[in-house]
């Protein structure tokens, strides 16, 4: 979609709103567009912030010499999908992908504004992290988690079914990217901990709040 000029200048001073909705848990979602890039953001969060955005931007910078041989990718908790659009914009890198999202709304944004498809090999599935888990039978190269209600965190995700679920969907030697918001370093410690029993090399990397884990099979 075209944004007129005008705006995309004024991007750079503040956000600007092209569209807001309510989203599946009753939260205002606003797309905006802040520094030239778009960016999806509750009240509180930010869900999404093109290539800029943090969660996929430093984790992929840890995993780029990998990257070349992902031939396929998939997100649980799509944003506006800003991992793909770092992988293809910042490494020229154009996978099969699947973006996977509960909230209708967030994926039309994602589908309408990020220019994702350029190669005719991306798919949008609106269905829950766990359901779309319990029924796909693919396998992938990267997979990345970023479920969000606002700020808070689904409590599954933490969980030793839906880590191993996440586990069993990769390739043998693929690798899978948790963004994470934990209580305390011992939390971080004891997540740490639950990775390696499913994953046989894990490190993470903490960003105030968040907590990225990268895990290789």
């Amino acid at each position: 979609m075209q944004i007129p000029v005008y705006k995309k200048i004024l991007s750079y001073v503040l956000p600007i709103t092209i569209e807001k909705t309510i989203g599946n848990n009753m939260t205002v979602l606003m797309l905006q567009l802040y520094c030239n890039q778009f960016m999806l953001a509750t009240p509180r969060a930010i869900y999404s912030f093109g290539t800029r955005y943090s969660p996929y931007k430093k984790p992929l910078a840890q995993i780029r010499a990998e990257l070349p041989r992902v031939k396929n990718f998939l997100q649980l908790g799509t944003g506006l999908g800003s991992s793909l659009k770092i992988i293809q914009d910042k490494y020229n890198l154009f996978p099969d992908a699947v973006l996977v999202d509960n909230d209708k709304d967030v994926l039309r944004f994602s589908l309408t504004y990020m220019d994702l498809n350029t190669h005719n090999n991306v798919e949008w599935k609106c269905a829950d992290a766990v359901q779309f888990l319990n029924t796909n039978t693919k396998k992938f190269d990267l997979i990345g988690v970023d479920v969000f209600m606002d700020l808070v965190q689904p409590k599954f995700i933490c969980t030793n079914d839906f880590i191993n679920q996440c586990r069993q969907t990769l390739q043998p030697d693929g690798i899978c990217l948790f963004n994470m918001i934990l209580e305390n370093d011992n939390h971080i410690i004891e997540i740490e901990e639950l990775m390696k029993t499913h994953f046989r090399k894990v490190s993470f990397i903490l960003d105030k709040v968040n907590t990225y884990f990268i895990c290789h099979r």
